[in-house]
């Protein structure tokens, strides 16, 4: 899908357990700032439902349990306009997901146990106008 990018992650065995990067500026996964990072979430089988920016750029990456991310290309001038795509990430699978403004994202969390997912947003969220668009988790 046209702006979207995966990198995968390799997690480094310590003698204490496993290190595990979520975000290094020499990946150059976009070539935009990061303005804040927050941290969601989500209990087992948990939907966040299909939600779009207009100018902001998520960067997700699931650091505790699982989730499928599930993206749908709403950009009428894309290339890909219409695709959809999937992708299982977390723990086990590590990787961090670009997901450009206009493309319809949402994520349900697998397994027995929370997931929590990171989001590494180019734009800080904005109280007073949020650059947030929603669709019922129906849908």
């Amino acid at each position: 899908m046209q702006g979207v990018a995966l990198k995968e992650i390799r997690p480094v065995a310590t003698s204490t357990g496993y290190l595990t990067e979520v975000f290094r500026e020499e990946w150059d996964l976009d070539g935009l700032p990061v303005g804040q990072v927050f941290q969601r979430t989500l209990y087992p089988g948990a939907v966040t439902g299909w939600h779009a920016h207009g100018v902001t750029t998520d960067r997700l990456f699931c650091s505790v349990g699982s989730v499928r991310i599930s993206l749908f290309d709403g950009r009428k001038a894309s290339p890909t306009f219409g695709a959809v795509w999937h992708k299982i990430v977390g723990a086990v699978r590590p990787a961090i997901v670009v997901i450009p403004p206009g493309v319809w994202h949402g994520v349900v969390a697998l397994g027995p146990d929370i997931a929590l997912v990171l989001n590494l947003v180019d734009k800080a969220y904005a109280y007073d106008a949020p650059d947030h668009w929603r669709l019922p988790p129906d849908t």
